[in-house]
């Protein structure tokens, strides 16, 4: 039983990722609002949180913390811009992303 839940899960998983990946390429091409190495882990959650971990034994805590909350608004601007498209709507998110990155950017560059 564990192993077709865990068989499941990894077939959810991709089928949803491949969903993100379609719904990013069509609503958000910016590079700027999600970069290419973040485009590659958009609908793996376990890179993703691989990332997070590495970004904090890396350059700390804050970094991390940044890092995730830049994840989670990139998935509600995609999200969002699936359901209504892009707009007022998903205007905040793209502003929390830009703002995001402009914080995490300094602290990346002054550890390296």
């Amino acid at each position: 039983a564990l192993l077709a839940a865990g068989l499941l899960w990894r077939v959810a998983a991709r089928e949803n990722g491949a969903y993100l990946h379609e719904l990013a390429a069509y609503f958000v091409p910016e590079r700027e609002l999600i970069r290419d190495d973040e485009w590659v882990r958009l609908g793996r959650p376990v890179l993703r949180f691989q990332v997070r971990r590495a970004m904090g034994r890396a350059f700390g805590a804050r970094a991390r913390r940044l890092k995730t909350q830049l994840q989670r608004e990139q998935l509600r601007l995609i999200r969002k811009a699936g359901i209504y498209g892009r707009g007022p709507q998903t205007l905040r998110h793209e502003i929390a992303v830009k703002r995001i990155r402009a914080e995490l950017e300094p602290l990346l560059r002054a550890q390296t």
